[in-house]
């Protein structure tokens, strides 16, 4: 977990994959279309509360007023123990210069749509999950798949699943969160995708 701008149109999409990464107890949404400097106060209010898990504050706005930019300033360079931002709008010239150079920016409209799995997790078999563990492994190794590749990895197999038909319990899905949340703190691959893909497989044969 990290701060940063995100340029992009789709906020819905955004707040998707955010959900998707970092379970619903650990993100407060800030959506509007004019940012105010009345915005802005409930930010740093919510960001002062104290927290002894990472908790991540999305703001997205069709218009960041300069005020209430100005006012996120201290907070945004120096934020309170285990406060993340995401600063999500439409372009990088709404946001002011000051803003900008505090935050690295991830340009959304310019990224490639997420690569597919290629899994098909209603029929899954143990040799097929060995064979892409062992592939993701090797990326792994090479330097090629770092901890945010598998976050969105570990959130691409949720999704796909679930766009397959595959059920998940709440216990299984806060399972997922869990998961990302170890990829933060650099747990490797094979550790992490190996319960997951075995936990679809399981449910195949039942």
């Amino acid at each position: 977990m990290r701060s940063k701008i995100v340029i992009t149109s789709d906020f819905e999409a955004l707040k998707e994959e955010i959900l998707g990464l970092y379970g619903v107890n650990s993100v407060r949404f800030f959506f509007t279309e004019d940012f105010l400097l009345e915005n802005a106060k409930e930010v740093a209010a919510e960001a002062y509360i104290a927290e002894s898990e990472p908790k991540l504050l999305v703001l997205c706005a069709k218009n960041f007023r300069v005020e209430a930019q100005n006012s996120l300033l201290k907070i945004i360079e120096e934020p309170p123990k285990n406060i993340f931002f995401i600063i999500a709008c439409e372009s990088k010239n709404m946001l002011l210069p000051t803003v900008r150079s505090r935050l690295v920016t991830e340009n959304r409209l310019e990224k490639k749509q997420r690569e597919k799995t290629g899994l098909d997790y209603k029929r899954l078999e143990l040799k097929e999950i060995c064979a892409f563990i062992d592939e993701k492994s090797a990326l792994e190794r090479s330097e090629k798949l770092g901890k945010n590749d598998l976050k969105e990895l570990i959130a691409a197999i949720a999704l796909e699943a679930t766009a397959q038909g595959v059920k998940f319990s709440a216990e299984e899905l806060e399972y997922f969160f869990k998961a990302v949340r170890l990829a933060e703190l650099n747990t490797k691959t094979h550790a992490l995708l190996t319960p997951i893909l075995l936990m679809i497989y399981e449910k195949g044969l039942r």
